[in-house]
């Protein structure tokens, strides 16, 4: 079940086919629910191998409990996520933080880890609407933005140190790159960094990319508070994705 599809199926409870970036995130299908939304459990970083199960970053809250949440988007869908993805492999070793930020995915290391996935609520339709516009209204929220958002604690300077690494994978790669993850590969054609705020310092990018013969445009954004990362990342099924400013807004605010 591909990242796009599980999402989908998560906060709309239908599947639509996979998109540019969250192709690359991989979830169990058979996760816990309560109602539409995932039931969200702590979770060690799962690529730490055999040391999986590390202490929580000292004064730190643990992501689990900063991770946005339904109660915070009253007016969109969203979806809770316990299972983690492998991180992709990149043709260029200089954009390996990028591309792991660009697939909605942190970097190694973590402590502790949450992510969910939030879908704007469509208005709903008047009594009256016919057949056509209840079509075309479905097609819309099949093809709809998702914004997923990822939180990871990391212990001592280490958030620091990625974010550091994040920026100059932004100034080396603007060109492009290829990633690899799952048997999938997409080709980013070009990186464009915009201005960006939140937490102690952030980054921002519109990723561009081609993929199955068809061209994406997703927004990323990187925020760093203290030793916590939070990666935001917009995708939809075909076109350009926006990301939510509700659904960043609503994080950054549990960030503080």
């Amino acid at each position: 079940m591909s990242g796009l599809r599980a999402r989908r199926a998560a906060v709309l409870g239908a599947s639509a086919v996979s998109g540019l970036t969250l192709a690359f995130l991989v979830t169990g299908c058979g996760t816990t629910r309560s109602g539409m939304v995932l039931e969200i459990v702590p979770a060690a970083d799962s690529s730490a191998g055999a040391a999986g199960h590390l202490s929580k970053g000292r004064g730190q809250e643990p992501p689990s409990r900063l991770i946005v949440a339904q109660g915070d988007l009253p007016d969109h869908r969203v979806g809770q996520e316990t299972s983690d993805s492998a991180l992709p492999s990149v043709d260029k070793p200089e954009c390996r933080e990028l591309a792991y930020a660009a697939t909605g995915l942190l970097p190694t290391g973590r402590t502790g880890w949450a992510r969910a996935s939030a879908v704007a609520v469509p208005a709903p339709l008047g009594r009256d609407a016919t057949e056509r516009q209840k079509r075309a209204a479905a097609l819309d929220d099949a093809s709809s933005t998702v914004t997923v958002v990822t939180l990871g604690a990391y212990a001592g300077n280490t958030a620091g140190g990625h974010f550091a690494e994040l920026r100059a994978a932004g100034e080396a790669c603007g060109g492009g790159y290829s990633a690899t993850a799952n048997g999938e590969t997409v080709k980013v054609t070009r990186v464009v960094p915009h201005s960006a705020h939140g937490g102690d310092e952030a980054l921002a990018y519109t990723v561009e990319a081609e993929r199955d013969g068809e061209r994406h445009t997703a927004e990323v954004l990187v925020v760093r508070k203290g030793g916590t990362l939070a990666g935001f990342v917009a995708d939809r099924a075909s076109g350009e994705a926006r990301l939510a400013a509700p659904v960043v807004e609503a994080q950054l605010r549990k960030l503080g």
